[in-house]
């Protein structure tokens, strides 16, 4: 229940910013809620985060995507101006470039921009912030550290919740 709230809140938000919003997931039942949110599911072929990504990021590409966001379900205090914020991290030329949100440990990646789609490659998982940035300094493209609230908070662990619970957006 709540994760269906997390993802319809960042659906809610992403279509504020964008027309084409895309989730991925191994999960058809979702569809029902992706739909619902005006935004389209992206049957995962593959287990694990990176591969699913990468399966959708190939899915932007085949589309002429030329900047590509990658945003987490679980940012209960996300805000349109946050992705905005995100999105102007990128250079305004085109050229490429990447823009990264860490959670608020500054361990964790909760959102990507990348232009073009395929700028790096994706490292989510334990110490994804240091990988990312790793990715970043390989590919020589400039990279801007997003550091907003809405993008920072996640909701991973109990203690996470019980925090969101006491502060809400303010958490």
């Amino acid at each position: 229940m709540l994760a269906s709230q997390l993802l319809q809140r960042v659906l809610r938000v992403a279509h504020e910013v964008s027309d084409d919003v895309v989730v991925i997931s191994p999960s058809r039942p979702l569809a029902e809620i992706v739909d619902a949110a005006g935004a389209r599911l992206a049957v995962q072929r593959g287990m694990g985060l990176n591969e699913g990504l990468d399966q959708a990021r190939s899915d932007a590409v085949l589309d002429g995507i030329h900047t590509l966001v990658i945003l987490h379900g679980d940012l209960p205090n996300l805000r349109a101006e946050d992705v905005m914020t995100l999105l102007r991290g990128l250079p305004v030329d085109g050229a490429p470039g990447v823009a990264i949100a860490p959670d608020r440990a500054g361990t964790g990646t909760n959102a990507l921009a990348l232009q073009p789609p395929g700028v790096i490659n994706f490292r989510f998982g334990a110490g994804s912030f240091a990988k990312h940035a790793e990715e970043v300094e390989h590919a020589g493209v400039p990279c801007v550290a997003v550091d907003r609230a809405g993008l920072a908070f996640d909701l991973d662990t109990p203690e996470d919740l019980q925090r969101w619970l006491e502060l809400g957006d303010a958490a």
